[in-house]
C-alpha cells in the first residue's frame, strides 16, 4: 500500500476570472453534507479517496482517478484517508468566463458528478494548467486562457457539458458576488442592487428557493474557510478574519456548527474520528 508522502504540501493559487488550483490536504476522514459546487471543477485524487453522492448518483475516486463536479451541484462529499495516512488531491476550478469561451453550447449540461480515469492527455493538461496558474501574471493572459481552455475541450471530448442550465440560479449569482470580498458586509440593499432587483423581490425569490441571504453568505464563508484550511497554511485566526469573523473563537464555533468538527481537526494528523457525520445547519447566523 502506498503511504502518504510527507513532501505533499497545501497550496492555493488563482488566476482571477480564469481558474483556481488547490493542493488539498485533510488529516482525517470527513463527510460534508449539502455541499454546493460554485464553479465546475476537476478533483484529481493523489492519496486516500473521494466520494460524491447525490440523489441520483454515487461516485468514488481512488488515487489516480478524478471526479468532475458541475456548477450548481448540491451533494454530499466524503474525503477519506484510508490507509494512506491523509487525504490529498489536486482541485481545478474553472471560472464561468473561461468556460463560456470554450464550451460547446450544443452539448447537454452535465448535472451529476462524473468519474474520470485520466489518460496522459488529460494528466498533461492538468499539469500545464497548474503550472500556468502558478506563473500568475508573468505571461500574456491570452496564453493563460488557451492553456486552461484545453481542460474544457478535453472534458467535452468525453461527453461532459460544462455550460450551466440556461435558467441561471440567483443563489449562484449571489455566491459569486460574496466570494469577491468574503470579509465585507453584504446588506440586502447592496446585494439586491448588484443583481438588479429590489430588496423585496430578492427576498421573495430566495424564499421560493428555500433559502435566504443570511444563509447564503454564511455558507459561502464557511465553504471558503474549509478550502483555506485544506489548501493553505494560513493561521486559523487569519482565516477567520479573511472570511469575515473578527473573533477566532466565534469563527471556530460557526465552523463546528457547519461541519461538525473544529478548524484544527482539518490540520492536525492522527484525528481518529474517521467517517464522522459533518452536518450543515440550515439557519446559520452569519
Amino acid at each position: 500500500m502506498q503511504r502518504f508522502s510527507e513532501s505533499a504540501q497545501r497550496s492555493l493559487r488563482a488566476l482571477p476570472e480564469l481558474a483556481v488550483h488547490c493542493s488539498i490536504l485533510q488529516a482525517s476522514t470527513g463527510q460534508f453534507r449539502q455541499f454546493l459546487i460554485d464553479q465546475p471543477a476537476i478533483i484529481l485524487v493523489r492519496h486516500g479517496w473521494k466520494r460524491v453522492l447525490t440523489e441520483q448518483a454515487e461516485v468514488t475516486a481512488r488515487p489516480g482517478e478524478a471526479i468532475f463536479l458541475p456548477q450548481g451541484l448540491e451533494c454530499t462529499v466524503i474525503n477519506g484517508t484510508g490507509e494512506t495516512g491523509a487525504y490529498h488531491s489536486d482541485a481545478y476550478a474553472l471560472a464561468s468566463g473561461l468556460v463560456a469561451l470554450y464550451a460547446d453550447p450544443s452539448l447537454k449540461p452535465t448535472g451529476e458528478p462524473t468519474l474520470l480515469e485520466p489518460d496522459q492527455g488529460l494528466l498533461g493538461a492538468l499539469d500545464r494548467a497548474g503550472q500556468t496558474i502558478a506563473q500568475g501574471a508573468k505571461t500574456d493572459t491570452s496564453v493563460h486562457r488557451h492553456v486552461l481552455g484545453e481542460l474544457v475541450i478535453r472534458l467535452q471530448a468525453v461527453g461532459i457539458g460544462l455550460l450551466p442550465d440556461s435558467r441561471e440560479s440567483l443563489a449562484l449569482r449571489i455566491r459569486e458576488l460574496v466570494r469577491t470580498d468574503l470579509a465585507a458586509d453584504w446588506p440586502a440593499g447592496k446585494v439586491a442592487h448588484a443583481v438588479g432587483m429590489s430588496e423585496p423581490t430578492l427576498r421573495r425569490k430566495l424564499a421560493l428557493l428555500g433559502t435566504n441571504l443570511t444563509d447564503i453568505i454564511a455558507d459561502v464563508r464557511m465553504s471558503a474557510a474549509l478550502g483555506l484550511l485544506q489548501a493553505t497554511e494560513l493561521p486559523i485566526n487569519r482565516i477567520a478574519l479573511d472570511v469575515g469573523y473578527e473573533s477566532a473563537s466565534k469563527f471556530a464555533a460557526r465552523f463546528r456548527a457547519r461541519f461538525g468538527l473544529s478548524p484544527r481537526d482539518i490540520r492536525v494528523p492522527g484525528d481518529e474520528r474517521s467517517g464522522a457525520d459533518f452536518e450543515r445547519p440550515r439557519a446559520a447566523a452569519e
